[in-house]
């Protein structure tokens, strides 16, 4: 099977790639007759082929639909607490939303992403004016996005008998082509989904091939139950409209030919953002963009190649030069990403948020502190 694929042109695996960012992976029989690669062809390559070469796909979750507003917050801590900045940040995403975050270099900090209730937005911007009183941070910032990009990799340069990229990119033009889909900040405050919409979304963006009777062995439902709620919630909603590919490799980052990229354009306009989107559309990697209207903020979040940089740095001071730019590396050592946060909701009561709950797994880390000294 393996020569087989190896040997089925390269235009084939990417039209395989983009069908099921478009259907699913896990329709593999409707991915086979929408491309004509046979049915086992098909399942091999998704299941197997691509996970050897760091491919993988992720669901694409639209938050608003869930009520959920993407915030982006740039973190610095107390140099006491230092140590234990992971297990601070662990503890936010279990009781404040946090869903991913990675140390910086070579600033001394962390970026973060956050799934905050639009009905707590002004709650959680105090939540974190009170960290700064308390001196459980030295500075902070906080912008909820208006609207988010969440792009796959381009394929086409991938090289599929080893995962490495194949193509030399080109900064002159565009020749990018992949998946991109925008989420918008939701205007309602009551989302229409219930907790088991959110476990099957949580087991998705664990393992969106797992096979639905060890997804409800999981879960402890039955399996009509999550097929009922799949098919008319998670799917019949648009609560994940589509997925997308991306790739990432540990050896690869350990070894220097890979860095995460974080940028930061301030005081964005219109002009601005079109010279963005001309840069972004040039690399062929994956990549999360926001946008934050209220602080004309714009911001992108991706991996690279190494040797790419100095092209990207050019090319943004070529067309971006008449704006601030911060440019930020993530630390491969020192990052986290979480599944959506569906412990803090409730069928009943809908998203929570208990600050007591908050402070006291906080606290606990600072006590555990103080016994070690």
């Amino acid at each position: 099977m393996g020569i087989m694929v190896l040997q089925r042109p390269v235009e084939d695996l990417v039209r395989l790639i983009r069908t099921a960012e478009e259907v699913g992976p896990r329709n593999i029989s409707l991915i086979a007759r929408l491309t004509g690669i046979p049915v086992e062809t098909a399942r091999y390559i998704i299941k197997v082929r691509l996970p050897k070469l760091g491919l993988r796909f992720r669901p694409i979750i639209d938050e608003g639909r869930l009520g959920l507003v993407k915030h982006l917050l740039r973190l610095e801590f107390g140099d006491e607490l230092r140590p234990l900045v992971s297990d601070i940040l662990d503890a936010l995403a279990r009781t404040a939303y946090i869903t991913y975050y990675a140390a910086l270099l070579p600033h001394d900090g962390y970026i973060a992403l956050a799934d905050v209730p639009v009905e707590y937005e002004r709650r959680y911007h105090r939540l974190f004016e009170n960290f700064l009183h308390e001196g459980l941070l030295k500075s902070y910032e906080l912008y909820p996005l208006d609207c988010v990009w969440k792009r796959s990799i381009d394929a086409r340069g991938i090289d599929f008998t080893n995962g490495e990229w194949k193509i030399k990119i080109s900064f002159e033009e565009s020749g990018s082509s992949r998946q991109s889909v925008e989420v918008v900040k939701p205007d309602c405050e009551e989302p229409g989904v219930d907790k088991t919409d959110l476990l099957i979304i949580k087991e998705l963006e664990k393992d969106p091939l797992q096979p639905f009777t060890r997804m409800a062995r999981a879960l402890g439902i039955k399996e009509y139950t999550l097929r009922y709620h799949y098919n008319e919630h998670v799917i019949g909603k648009g609560l994940i409209p589509k997925y997308r590919i991306i790739w990432s490799s540990k050896e690869g980052f350990e070894r220097g030919d890979y860095i995460g990229l974080v940028l930061f354009c301030y005081d964005v306009d219109e002009e601005g953002l079109k010279q963005i989107g001309e840069i972004i559309e040039t690399i062929p990697s994956s990549s999360f963009e926001g946008i934050s209207e209220e602080h004309a903020l714009y911001t992108a979040i991706m991996t690279i190649r190494s040797s790419w940089l100095v092209g990207i740095l050019r090319l943004i001071r070529s067309k971006l030069s008449h704006y601030q730019i911060l440019t930020m590396f993530i630390d491969p050592a020192r990052k986290r990403r979480y599944t959506i946060p569906y412990e803090l909701f409730d069928d009943e009561t809908g998203w929570i948020f208990d600050e007591k709950r908050i402070w006291d797994s906080l606290q606990h880390l600072r006590q555990r502190m103080a016994k070690a000294q």
